[in-house]
């Protein structure tokens, strides 16, 4: 058989490969381009419009440009909800990660009982947020007798209307998705761990590096890959705030607690605006996916 026999035997193999490839691919793509690409297309098309949930009788779909878009900058709700969200990102993310990888450390040994640890640990990510949220809201309780203040009270601290006030909600808030997510990140970074070679541990404790020493200079660098990936999945994660808003504040006090999310939710389905709607969604959208970038770029870079 000549060459060209062969190069083309070789392409038509190679394009039944693909045929059966996308074949196989077929029952997870028609998922997907229903219920996540053809509505995210759909939100950028409805954002340039003043679309409605139920649309009003005599008041057709018009294009509005970028109406949307600068109703959405310049709103003073808009930029509170951006606000309280980053804060919250920067209340729960470097706690989570700090802890998380404390804590994975601690429990990656072989002694008596760290399995308990463990599961005692991972045991609320078991638990749906709602139901977190509920528990959470008895534990936040403002009166005298809500089990917080009765704890603080103990200690002859004044009872704090927690959830109720606009310098406490969103602290109460960041504290339960703490509580609620810390066990998954940990087993992600005590996964990491499971790959680090203890020969380099032995090595440092040959050259007299103390177990603080052994920790920053071997274990941390080690883990940069884990620790990126927990980083930005928990960043993303804490964006799409939403459901402990909606159970425990719908966004009050005063406009505390309301996140991108929140506003997206409220705008479109409260307030009828599917067009706004639509364009927090895609703004949102870039935002996840300018982080998502950073993180391929970081990975990057380390992997060259």
């Amino acid at each position: 058989m000549n060459e060209r026999g062969k190069t083309g035997k070789s392409s038509g193999i190679r394009a039944a490969q693909t045929r059966t490839a996308w074949l196989f691919c077929t029952p997870a793509l028609i998922p997907i381009t229903l219920f996540v690409i053809w509505p995210f297309v759909m939100s950028i098309l409805y954002s340039f419009t003043n679309k409605m949930l139920v649309q009003k009788a005599g008041k057709p779909v018009e294009f509005v440009a970028l109406k949307n878009y600068i109703k959405l900058l310049t709103s003073g709700t808009a930029h509170q909800a951006f606000i309280n969200t980053a804060i919250y990102a920067l209340l729960v993310v470097p706690v989570i990660l700090v802890l998380g990888t404390l804590l994975a450390v601690l429990v990656n040994n072989t002694a008596r009982g760290v399995k308990i640890f463990r599961t005692i640990y991972f045991s609320p990510q078991i638990i749906t947020m709602t139901v977190v949220a509920v528990v959470w809201s008895f534990i936040f309780s403002p009166g005298a007798d809500g089990l917080m203040n009765s704890v603080i009270q103990m200690f002859g601290l004044q009872p704090q209307g927690w959830l109720q006030d606009s310098q406490w909600a969103m602290f109460c808030i960041a504290v339960m998705y703490v509580w609620q997510s810390l066990g998954m990140q940990m087993l992600i970074i005590l996964g990491g761990l499971q790959f680090i070679s203890e020969d380099l541990y032995e090595a440092g404790r040959m050259d007299g590096c103390s177990a603080a020493q052994r920790f920053w200079y071997i274990t941390v660098p080690m883990l940069k890959n884990t620790l990126v990936y927990v980083l930005i999945s928990t960043t993303i994660n804490t964006l799409k705030l939403f459901t402990q808003v909606y159970v425990l504040t719908n966004g009050g006090p005063k406009g505390s607690t309301t996140s991108i999310v929140y506003l997206l939710y409220k705008s479109g389905f409260i307030n009828n605006q599917l067009g706004y709607s639509s364009t927090i969604a895609v703004v949102f959208f870039m935002i996840v996916f300018a982080i998502s970038l950073i993180q391929n770029r970081i990975l990057g870079e380390d992997d060259g």
